[in-house]
Parts: C-alpha cells; structure tokens; sequence
C-alpha cells in the first residue's frame, strides 16, 4: 500500500537531486500528461510495509503513470529499514526503473550513498526512513549517460600493471580473447572484430594468438577515450594492423559498406549495458562472414553471488540487473543463424570475490596468486551458476 508524500520536509533531498518541488508529483494527482518533459513523482511506503515484491506492482504503475523524460521516481520508506529491506524494494522496480541513489534520512541528518561513494549531506529532514531514487531503464541505459560512464571510467577499466589484480584482469580477457581453437586461430582468423572493446585487451589477446603480425584486428567502442586507450594498449602490444571507431553494438561501425564482414568476432561484458538485448544482437549477428566465428562472453544474472547481491545489496551496477544468461543468449543467437561449438564459465562466484577484495585491502594482495591459480583450475567446470561469468562460441552458418 503506497500513500502520499509532502515534499517539504525532503526539500534537503530534492535540491541535492536539482528537482523542482512544484514538479513532483504524489499520491492522487493526475497522471502526468503526454509530452510534458521531465517529472518526479513522489510516493510514501508506510513503515509497517515491509514487502517489496508486493508493494512493487503499485509503485511501477504509479511511476508510469507520473514519471516523464528523465524525471525521477522517489520512494520514501518511512522508518528504519535494513539492507535487504532496501533491495528487496529496488529489485521490484526493474525493470521500469533502476535506483541510482539512497538518502538515509534520520531527524537530526540526511546520508546519500550512491555507487560512487557516500557523503553526509548538511541539515536534516526531521523524519526517518530511506528514500530512493530511481531513473527509468531507458535513461540510465541511453546512449549517451554509457559515453559519459565510459570516459569517466575509461583508466579504471584498463588495468594497472604493478597491482594485485592485474595478473586475475588480464587473465579473464585472455580466457575469454583465446577461446576459440588456437589452430583455427593461426590458419583462419584473418579479420578480427573486438565488438565493444574498453580498454581492448580482449581483442588484443585475440591477435596475439592469431599472428600479431599477420592479423588485422578492428575494435569500437561507444566512448571516444576507450578506443584511444584501445589503441595505445594494441600498438604497444605489436598488433602491426589496428583500426578504431566509435559507435554502439546496435549500429556497429563495422563493416562500413564495400567491407566484408569478419571471420572472428568477440564481445565480452558488453550485452549487459544493452538497453535493447535484440537489436543488439541483431547488430552483432551481422558483423560475422559466413562460416566464421563468434565468441560471446558476459557476467552470469543468477550465479550464486550475482543472486546474494541482489538480495542484500541496496546499489547495484544496471548491467546486473540488466544482464542476460547465456541460455537466454544462446537462443537468441541460435535463431540469427549461429551453432553453438562450446561453452563455459568462469571466474568462481562467492566466495572468491569478496575473499580477492579482502585479500587487496588487508593483505596486500597475498591470497591472490592463490585465488587466481583456483580460478584458472576450475573454469568451464562444475555447474554453471558456480561462475559469476560466462562465455559462448558460436560458429555463423
């Protein structure tokens, strides 16, 4: 049961958010109407509700009715409320929208956490409870909040030598890079499509086995500064033929008209930020020749870790609830003319992850050449919800 909201005593909130108060909508106001840009709206969750799969059927329906552009959906859950609590309320909003931040109110202050951090704001509420924010789907997948994402993300995601994860970074690029038969590798593996390339190293790794000498690789990305590490990362690399472009799997830049489609390509960890799973396997599917190969590797939605963080984490990256399993990408891809040749996982779920976090920050990194030796032990065995990744080859018929 979802109740009004005065937006008075969370002004604090809505001005740290840029949101107009006389914008946002609650409980009993007429829908929002057609065109009429960017609305918030604004709903109670009295404290005694503590089901959120119950009460989030009500709250898509009253978000869809009020929330328009890239406005917000703003859940107050009155009282104090757990962790589980918290997710429980943000699983039940996917996939309409996706919480991007949480503002833990008491009377005295106000915490906002998002995935970048927490910060105490100044000044107080003078109520207690939780207060989520959430975007639609659409809008925190859009094309161009994943270019700002990217760039700004761009140096983290290459890796940093010296580390103690960088040998575990490169070693799951090169699992997934080196996944096809390294004899059909170096006799047939002309043209090599890096579809959604970050920092590069998967392709990279691809070519290496290839013939870096011999082999042409191509890479995009949608964020501009991606494919300049990419491009550092490949001539440093003695790839001898490289070339970058920008754009987004559902309109690949690659084959530009009068080129041919290519005899090996590989994506990994990039259908999760697709908005539209189809049209970007669709756009996939027709960069690949005839008879070629495809390698399709992604995080895995309901491993046994992906599934404990859902449940207890009240922030998650969208990619994790967004993610598909790779049954669900084999069907997809099976329909666009692909036959599956092998298939695996990798990197255990829980509780290796959090023992390589705990590892880096008390121990300096000494439980990982351990962890990694496990990991590389047991990839593509066991069950497949034991792995918090996956990863598909597929050959075009």
């Amino acid at each position: 049961m979802i109740a009004p909201a005065k937006a008075t005593p969370i002004d604090l909130v809505l001005r740290d958010l840029d949101l107009r108060a006389d914008r946002v909508r609650t409980v009993g106001d007429a829908p929002a109407p057609p065109g009429g840009g960017s609305r918030s709206a604004l709903a109670a969750v009295p404290a005694s509700e503590k089901d959120g799969a119950k009460t989030g059927p009500e709250l898509v329906a009253f978000g869809e009715a009020h929330v328009a552009g890239d406005g917000a959906l703003l859940v107050l859950l009155e009282g104090p409320r757990e962790d589980r609590e918290i997710a429980a309320f943000r699983n039940a909003l996917w996939p309409f929208a996706h919480v991007v931040a949480i503002y833990r109110m008491s009377h005295g202050g106000i915490v906002r956490t998002t995935l970048a951090g927490t910060e105490r704001l100044r000044g107080g509420t003078g109520i207690s409870g939780a207060l989520l924010v959430a975007r639609r789907k659409e809008i925190v997948l859009a094309p161009d909040a994943t270019v700002a994402k990217f760039d700004q993300n761009a140096s983290g995601w290459d890796g940093k030598p010296g580390t103690p994860g960088y040998a575990h970074f490169r070693w799951m690029r090169r699992f997934v890079g080196t996944f096809a038969p390294e004899d059909w590798m170096r006799a047939s593996a002309e043209r090599i499509l890096d579809f959604g390339c970050g920092a590069g190293w998967v392709g990279i790794e691809a070519a290496l086995l290839a013939g870096a000498s011999r082999v042409e690789l191509c890479a995009f990305d949608p964020s501009p500064e991606m494919v300049r590490i990419a491009g550092e990362n490949a001539r440093a690399s003695g790839i001898a033929r490289f070339s970058a472009r920008t754009g987004f799997g559902e309109d690949p830049p690659f084959p530009a008209e009068g080129e041919r489609p290519f005899d090996l390509v590989i994506s990994s960890g990039v259908v999760s930020f697709a908005p539209d799973s189809g049209r970007w396997l669709d756009g996939l599917a027709r960069t690949v020749a005839t008879g070629g190969k495809l390698v399709i590797g992604d995080i895995h939605r309901e491993s046994k870790g992906m599934r404990r963080r859902r449940a207890s984490k009240p922030l998650l990256p969208a990619r994790e609830m967004n993610a598909r399993t790779r049954g669900e990408v084999r069907s997809e891809l099976e329909r666009r003319g692909f036959v599956l040749e092998a298939e695996a996982g990798y990197q255990i779920s829980s509780p290796v992850p959090e023992l390589m976090h705990w590892s880096e920050k008390r121990l300096r990194g000494l439980l990982h050449p351990a962890l990694l030796a496990w990991n590389r032990a047991r990839a593509g065995k066991g069950s497949e919800d034991a792995f918090d990744s996956w990863v598909l080859r597929f050959r075009r018929r």
